[in-house]
């Protein structure tokens, strides 16, 4: 291991100059610096209608619903020689300057990387003398993708969609940690015969090194390379038996952090409605996909499963319980791209936790617990039956 020494967080914007595509492909080539803005991905279809309601929709995000989610097309980043940390997505270069796009999200949680192989103290890092060594890599995976099916869908596999769109995984390796079945499931729905150089050492090094600013939460400004990582789910042949269904919920009965009050309840009277109900954590990617490529109607609380909606036929709808306190428009942002109508239901939140169960609220993954009003969300899911 070499001697720790200190290392500062740069932005691309600030660090690597701005060139034409020809010029970035010359630089990347050389293992020199440089970065550059991708072409807008067009929508794969025309934006969908769109419902907002709910006891609190005119807090959601001011109840605007004229304005589209927010778009920006991803940069490409080139740099030179550097250490990189496979699975938080941490690219460290020779002179200690750490990447602020492909950092950013284990330092929203860890700002002196503490969790991250190789740094120690206040930002300071030492590279082990023996680490495996690539020529070069292109590095897709951001910290949450790591255990979040929605960061590693639509913040790595759109990153990695980028760099293959520009043509630099022809003979660039894709360098990734060691996966997860469901991991590598998604990267053969999305990208059919992509191979990908797994590490299981904690630190690599690359001579040169290519990567995308979408591995800084891109599911949030996504653009049309949902659309295009989509279409490639929906015609990617999947193997075995399959379950299929038009009206699909994604429970969250099997999580703790943000609890629905009485969804028991509610799950109860969807099935009623001809709903199937499902555990995503218990469904293979193959399942999941699979549901989505047939629905109709997916309900769901908002949650990293919904992720899923790219891979939904065009005109399908979507109906999102989204608590007050967790209100985003992500999700919202996906269906644009792929045609879906998206509708969020608006709810107050938190509720007291004493209406979650005591088992849940001394649960340590326990968040808070909301309660939406039964018979008005009944109301909002009839209508868009």
């Amino acid at each position: 291991m070499s001697a720790p020494t200190p290392v500062r967080v740069v932005h691309e914007l600030e660090v690597l100059p701005e060139v034409d595509f020809a010029t970035f492909r010359a630089r990347f080539a050389a293992g020199e610096r440089a970065r550059v803005v991708t072409e807008l991905t067009p929508p794969g279809q025309p934006r969908a209608p769109e419902v907002l309601g709910g006891p609190e929709a005119a807090a959601w995000w001011g109840g605007d619903m004229t304005t589209a989610a927010p778009t920006v097309p991803p940069q490409l980043c080139a740099a030179g020689e550097s250490w990189v940390v496979p699975a938080h997505g941490v690219i460290v270069d020779v002179n200690g300057e750490v990447f602020d796009a492909a950092s950013y999200e284990v330092r929203h949680g860890y700002p002196t990387f503490k969790i991250t192989p190789g740094f120690s103290g206040d930002l300071e890092f030492a590279g082990p003398e023996d680490a495996p060594y690539l020529e070069s890599g292109a590095v897709f995976m951001p910290w949450g993708g790591l255990f979040n099916y929605g960061h590693y869908l639509l913040d790595g596999l759109t990153t990695l969609r980028a760099l293959q769109k520009a043509g630099f995984l022809e003979d660039t390796p894709v360098v990734a940690p060691r996966l997860e079945p469901w991991q590598r499931d998604l990267i053969t729905v999305c990208f059919p015969g992509l191979k990908v150089v797994e590490f299981s050492e904690p630190i690599v090094r690359l001579g040169r090194v290519i990567y995308a600013d979408s591995m800084n939460h891109y599911l949030h400004r996504t653009d049309g390379l949902a659309a295009e990582l989509g279409a490639r789910g929906r015609e990617t042949p999947l193997s075995g038996g399959v379950r299929k269904a038009k009206r699909v919920y994604f429970s969250r009965r099997g999580q703790v952090n943000r609890y629905m009050v009485g969804e028991w309840r509610f799950e109860w009277a969807l099935r009623r409605r001809g709903f199937t109900i499902v555990r995503p954590e218990k469904l293979s990617v193959l399942e999941q996909v699979a549901l989505m490529r047939e629905a109709e109607v997916v309900v769901a609380p908002s949650g990293a499963a919904l992720a899923n909606v790219v891979f939904m036929p065009p005109g399908a709808r979507v109906i999102e319980i989204q608590p007050l306190n967790f209100s985003s428009q992500w999700v919202r942002g996906a269906c644009q791209q792929v045609g879906v109508e998206w509708r969020g239901y608006v709810c107050a939140s938190p509720c007291p936790s004493s209406k979650a169960p005591s088992l849940v609220r001394v649960h340590p993954g326990f968040q808070y617990a909301y309660q939406p009003n039964m018979g008005d969300l009944l109301r909002f899911v009839d209508a868009a039956l």
